[in-house]
């Protein structure tokens, strides 16, 4: 944040300098603006100030909704922010004819406003599964995720507003698909968060949360593979084939076919718990640490894996959503049916791991 103050001063400092220079050598204020819009070290410079109002308002925003970020939240906008500027990269090329400062600034704007998606997304997550949340944290969420959805519906209606106006395919194709994943994603963590409320408030006994989880991901996922389809064929239709959609099609069409597979073997694990996973005795819960590892909290009762481990069976259920491992061993929590190796049981529960992340890791 010192960095920014410092850069922003400077940049400030030599924006008031050529401001000046303009002014003052020109006079009057129809030619001044003429040599501020024309002269390449003007609008090197007036770019410049212009990004670095956009990083405060940023900063801004998260100080004002989130606060100090934590660890896994800084590295997840680390990963994704190459990422992004490499598909933007790619993007730009196909709409290189509409290329002006006006979209070098919209693009600028896209990509802050998708690190404050993947913050939300990230502290909803966080929330989910931290046993006591304060209530200004959830007030600061709430409050965060009607503020993006606030920005999204701007400016998906600015873009769809001038396709309409104009019936020619332009770049504001592309950012209407963009703010179109985005209203959906923010609805989608919203809906998401209100079930989480609705859990803690029935103090993690809502049998069915998991099944409506599973429905509105599902949806989310056959929104955005329809969303992806329709943009391909558009950007097809009136520019050429558009390479960098080809991967986002293909994670997008994979991550819904895993989303079935996890759903069912969940289903599967769930369908009978009491008789799967026997009740810890009370010799059982004094002899082992009496703390559940996933909520952090003391266990009078708990469920027993067969890897031994005890936790509480909401917990446990909550935890089944995301993982089919033991949270303590990450040994599986049902050993194969086809008379695997421990050892193979072991890869199939990392492998299930780093699937379980890049799902987390896309939207």
């Amino acid at each position: 944040m010192m960095r920014l103050k410092t850069y922003a001063g400077l940049s400030l400092i030599a924006t008031l300098a050529i401001t000046y220079h303009a002014f003052n050598s020109r006079g009057q204020f129809y030619p001044a603006m003429v040599y501020l819009s024309t002269s390449k070290i003007s609008l090197v410079l007036l770019l410049n100030m212009g990004l670095v109002i956009m990083c405060i308002l940023w900063q801004l925003t998260k100080k004002v909704f989130l606060g100090s970020l934590r660890e896994a939240e800084v590295e997840r906008l680390n990963e994704q922010s190459w990422r992004e500027v490499m598909e933007i990269l790619f993007a730009i090329t196909i709409f290189r004819q509409d290329f002006s400062v006006t979209f070098l600034a919209m693009v600028t704007a896209l990509l802050l406003i998708k690190a404050l998606h993947w913050l939300a997304q990230k502290r909803v997550e966080y929330i989910e599964t931290t046993p006591t949340v304060p209530m200004l944290s959830h007030v600061r969420i709430v409050s965060f995720m009607g503020f993006l959805l606030l920005l999204d519906s701007l400016f998906l209606y600015s873009n769809l507003k001038h396709l309409l106006q104009t019936w020619q395919p332009s770049v504001s194709i592309f950012f209407s698909f963009e703010y179109m994943i985005l209203a959906t994603t923010t609805v989608s963590i919203f809906v998401k968060y209100l079930f989480y409320v609705s859990d803690m408030l029935m103090e993690g006994q809502w049998e069915r949360k998991p099944v409506f989880t599973f429905y509105l991901e599902l949806i989310r996922d056959l929104l955005h593979l329809s969303m992806y389809l329709c943009f391909f064929l558009v950007i097809f239709v009136n520019y050429g084939v558009p390479l960098h959609l080809i991967r986002e099609l293909y994670e997008t069409f994979r991550n819904f076919k895993v989303r079935v597979a996890d759903y069912i073997r969940y289903r599967k694990i769930t369908s009978n718990m009491n008789d799967r996973f026997p009740d810890a005795t009370p010799e059982e819960l004094n002899a082992s640490d009496a703390t559940c590892i996933i909520c952090r909290e003391e266990m009078t009762t708990a469920k027993k894996l067969i890897c031994g481990h005890l936790f509480h069976v909401h917990c446990l259920r909550s935890w089944l959503e995301r993982q089919h491992t033991c949270p303590t061993c990450r040994a599986l929590v049902v050993p194969p049916e086809n008379g695997a190796t421990a050892t193979g049981g072991q890869q199939g529960a990392q492998s299930d791991a780093h699937r379980q992340g890049n799902l987390n890791n896309h939207w």
